[in-house]
């Protein structure tokens, strides 16, 4: 798999601080290069919201597969415009790491938030585990 990508847009309504985030993930078109591969068109929008920014990245998302799996994607698609579930979960975890990694880039300059939430920190401290080292007994040589 390998993924490009095409097109960036950031629209910045508001400074406030958004009270969610929302992350869409859409595949637009799917096309067959040969047997036994395809591409996927996508849109990935980042909503921040109440109407505070949105972000929209596109681009192609390049995959191979064997030629029943790919058949089967593309008749699946052309009839119900998704991927089949045993295809879907391994493309679109590709393309939303890859383009939510890249979309930090364009956020930056304008103060967003990046569309996944960090650990979060707690009050309580966590004692570390202390683990006991068993020594081994060797042989003295002679």
């Amino acid at each position: 798999m390998g993924l490009v990508l095409t097109g960036a847009d950031v629209k910045k309504a508001s400074s406030t601080i958004p009270k969610s985030v929302n992350v869409d993930l859409a595949v637009t078109k799917l096309t067959k290069k040969d047997a036994s591969t395809i591409t996927l068109d996508f849109a990935y929008v980042i909503h921040y919201l109440p109407k505070v920014a949105r972000v929209k990245l596109t681009g192609h998302a390049y995959c191979q597969d064997t030629a029943p799996n790919i058949r089967k994607a593309l008749l699946t698609y052309k009839k119900t415009k998704k991927l089949p579930f045993d295809v879907a979960g391994e493309v679109l975890n590709m393309i939303n790491a890859n383009t939510a990694m890249n979309a930090i880039f364009l956020i930056r300059p304008f103060n967003l938030l990046p569309p996944f939430m960090p650990p979060l920190v707690t009050k309580e401290s966590v004692e570390p585990k202390t683990v006991k080292m068993k020594s081994r007994k060797t042989k003295k040589k002679k």
